[in-house]
């Protein structure tokens, strides 16, 4: 299949204003371009528009009100975002419904929205956007805050300075690139996994059933990751699986880190609470030694020794020596997710040391600071920032350019998360996903 481009959208005039009354949010045109029926101050407005009160997000930026139809929702697991607080809202088109024909990977509806919002110390930064303007094609911006937090305007990304002494970073489109592409429908934190598990909220697995949004519905809403024999294996997984199996340790060939072969995505038909024992995320890790020369053949995951697994090395650091090779994810993060992280060792820590067979060395000791192998390019996925629902930014760079948009005309197309969200968010590009 051949891989999707990115198509740079021009900066489009600036706009201003309100929500006509009888708009409808997300309005789109036949061709796909933004909703023509706001007031004068947006009428010119183009895809994706150059501020975002022109989105179709809020009905008054002034007050924050969020616009009619317009519905917030949070992944069970976020993605990490170095601290970041995050928002997400989705907008499907009335009449469509969610195609979960597949279960791992979902595809919405010509004219579905998705933001993500990050915040850092109480104060909005940026948000993302992803837009889809037609069956294959994607459009994903993600627009900078002023210092009032009175208006929003479209940015190509980098580096902003923050109250702190430190910078603050927006993704730029090719960061977005290397995580939402993961996703053939490009979100990352808005799927059945993320939105059936236990703490998600808002528009949920369950809820998208019961208004009748998803299509065909499944058979299961309330999803269990059941346990490997360690009483331990439920967060991890869930961890493993939004930080670095939604958008590139995937069975998806146009996934960054297809060519590692590890697959560390859950497969919602098996969160029926059966034993975890033998999942993809155990199976492509435990006593398998990484593929590629980058990582001189160590073993990913050394079954009762986790500073001796390379996945612990990598997903404990941050920034030492290359940081492409030497941290995970290698972008849209500068801070360890201490908690999750030591979720993760202790997990490790209790494996039985004859797990994994003949392959496991304990004395492939990576180090106190392991990691996950990222294939060929050492790219993990993480929204973003992001919820990706596009979901990256602070965490967050994994998701929404400046007016960057996806081709997907071969079904392949790419993305950020709301994410948690193509989480541009949207987080997750969650997003525009977590």
């Amino acid at each position: 299949m051949r891989r999707s481009a990115l198509a740079l959208v021009g900066l489009l005039s600036a706009c201003g204003g309100k929500i006509a009354q009888d708009a409808e949010p997300g309005d789109a045109s036949p061709s796909g371009s933004f909703a023509s029926r706001y007031a004068a101050e947006c009428a010119d407005a183009g895809t994706p528009p150059s501020a975002l009160e022109c989105t179709g997000l809020y009905a008054d930026i002034t007050t924050k009100q969020i616009a009619p139809g317009v519905r917030a929702y949070a992944p069970a697991v976020p993605l990490w975002a170095d601290g970041s607080g995050k928002q997400r809202w989705i907008y499907l088109p009335p009449g469509t419904k969610v195609d979960a024909s597949d279960p791992n990977e979902w595809k919405l509806p010509v004219g579905t929205k998705v933001w993500k919002e990050f915040s850092r110390d109480g104060k909005r930064v940026e948000t993302r956007l992803f837009q889809k303007v037609q069956s294959n094609y994607w459009v994903y911006t993600t627009y900078q805050w002023n210092a009032g937090e009175t208006a929003a305007t479209m940015s190509f990304g980098g580096d902003i300075p923050w109250g702190d002494g430190g910078t603050y970073h927006i993704p730029k489109p090719d960061e977005c690139d290397q995580c939402h592409r993961g996703r053939t429908d490009h979100l990352l934190g808005f799927e059945q996994v993320s939105l059936g598990l236990p703490g998600a909220t808002g528009l949920t697995l369950p809820q998208l059933v019961a208004e009748g949004l998803i299509s065909p519905a499944p058979s299961r809403t309330q999803l269990t990751i059941g346990d490997d024999g360690t009483g331990a294996a439920a967060g991890p997984l869930a961890w493993l699986h939004i930080n670095c199996g939604v958008s590139c340790h995937n069975a998806n060939e146009n996934s960054t880190a297809y060519g590692a072969s590890m697959r560390l995505r859950l497969d919602p038909a098996l969160l029926d609470g059966r034993s975890s024992a033998d999942f993809e995320s155990r199976t492509t890790t435990i006593g398998v030694v990484a593929n590629t020369p980058t990582w001189n053949g160590q073993t990913r995951i050394v079954p009762g020794d986790p500073h001796g697994s390379l996945l612990v090395k990598l997903i404990t650091n941050r920034g030492t020596a290359n940081p492409v090779s030497n941290q995970m994810p290698p972008i849209a993060s500068v801070l360890v997710d201490q908690p999750d992280t030591q979720a993760v060792i202790d997990w490790i820590a209790k494996m039985p040391a004859a797990d994994g067979g003949a392959g496991v060395s304990a004395g492939a000791d990576a180090g106190a600071n392991g990691g996950v192998d990222a294939g060929d390019t050492g790219i993990d996925a993480g929204d973003t920032g992001a919820d990706a629902d596009v979901d990256a930014s602070a965490t967050s760079s994994a998701d929404a350019s400046a007016t960057s948009s996806s081709d997907a005309t071969s079904g392949t197309d790419t993305d950020l998360d709301a994410g948690d969200g193509y989480d541009a968010t949207l987080d997750d590009a969650d997003a525009a996903g977590d």
